[in-house]
């Protein structure tokens, strides 16, 4: 005889065909273990409590609706105070109150995608660029007090050389300096400067290489088209995965140019009530052609009366990537790839 098995907030039940009650092991009174055990049934995923079942029904269905759904729909509020699960209908409401409270967070915990984490990390690496320039810059002018003649341009390098010699005496080929002689103290203090920069040099590579395994898994399409670090960044001007997947082709080839695109719709603006082109400070304005897609090597490369339009073929490829890297999931990244690489090369055979 076949038996059927479902889910309400009090425990797993199961019935015969003919609706009447065989089996039951309710749930731990807690609204957080409840919402999750629920969301398993219904997932599909195997529940302590449904293997206990099947050991005894070999045959138990699960698929719902089934007769077990139906009977608990009928009986579960009743089953609830004859079961001592609840002592009355007032704490039943309250737990079943509590047990969609806890679902509705963890289903809000799961709209939070990965992207927010990419749009984070891009920006906190364009802030410790930002950081890194500054300090060695510092360090730079600080050091070249002791010694002006050290010609290292690397600042990653400058910065790992002057925490590991310190004096300029330890430095290769040194000969003479007019540079100032340190006290052991100056010293001392340039050269923690000087390893806390060499650190944050190594912090900037970890993002880096976070950036490099999170972008492919998480905009598949869009790496393909960009590399991590461009896509990271495109992600971050528009917001969101779903704010650029949303946005049309010509939008996402101003992202970044904001601010050039604003000055050129005032001088317009200022051009109407004149009768004249856009001007400014007496030479005409150009509305902007791109914004960040301007270091992508395929247009920052390219002839200067070709990038408009490899900034169009590029942005209209972007917005069929980032729609499949939201809606679909569909990796396609090597053949937009290639279809872009094709368009270019017609683009720049043509005079």
């Amino acid at each position: 005889m076949p038996h059927y098995a479902s889910a309400c907030p009090i425990g797993i039940f199961v019935v015969d065909e003919s609706g009447k009650l065989k089996e039951k092991i309710l749930f731990p009174k807690n609204p957080d273990k409840i919402a999750e055990k629920l969301k398993a049934f219904e997932s599909g995923k195997e529940v302590a409590e449904l293997a206990e079942m099947k050991k005894k029904f070999p045959n138990l269905e699960t698929k719902q609706p089934n007769p077990a759904s139906e009977f608990l729909q009928k009986n579960f509020r009743t089953l609830a105070i004859e079961l001592k699960f609840c002592k009355d209908t007032a704490e039943l409401n309250k737990l079943i109150g509590e047990v969609a409270l806890a679902r509705t967070k963890t289903k809000i915990s799961q709209t939070e995608k990965r992207d927010k984490l990419i749009v984070q990390t891009i920006s906190a690496l364009n802030d410790l660029d930002k950081i890194l320039n500054m300090m060695s810059e510092r360090l730079r002018e600080w050091y070249g007090l002791h010694y002006p003649e050290l010609k290292i341009v690397d600042h990653e390098k400058f910065a790992a050389e002057v925490s590991e010699k310190g004096l300029r005496e330890n430095f290769q080929n040194f000969k003479s300096s007019m540079g100032m002689v340190l006290s052991e103290v100056d010293l001392e203090t340039v050269r923690s400067y000087s390893k806390t920069l060499k650190e944050n040099y190594g912090l900037k590579k970890n993002l880096e290489s976070y950036l490099s395994k999170a972008v492919p898994q998480e905009m598949p399409n869009l790496n393909a088209l960009l590399g991590h670090l461009l896509a990271a960044r495109l992600l971050a001007l528009a917001g969101s995965l779903e704010k650029l997947a949303k946005m049309p082709s010509s939008t996402i080839q101003l992202l970044g140019a904001e601010k050039a695109l604003f000055r050129f719709l005032r001088a317009e603006r200022e051009s109407n009530r004149r009768r004249g082109g856009p001007q400014f400070g007496g030479e005409k304005i150009r509305p902007p052609k791109f914004g960040i897609l301007f270091s992508h090597p395929a247009i920052n490369t390219a002839p200067e009366n070709k990038r408009g339009k490899i900034a169009r073929l590029l942005s209209s490829k972007l917005t069929i990537a980032a729609r499949a890297d939201f809606y679909t999931k569909e990796d396609r990244g090597e053949q937009m790839k290639k279809e872009f690489e094709e368009s270019l090369k017609e683009i720049l055979s043509h005079a």
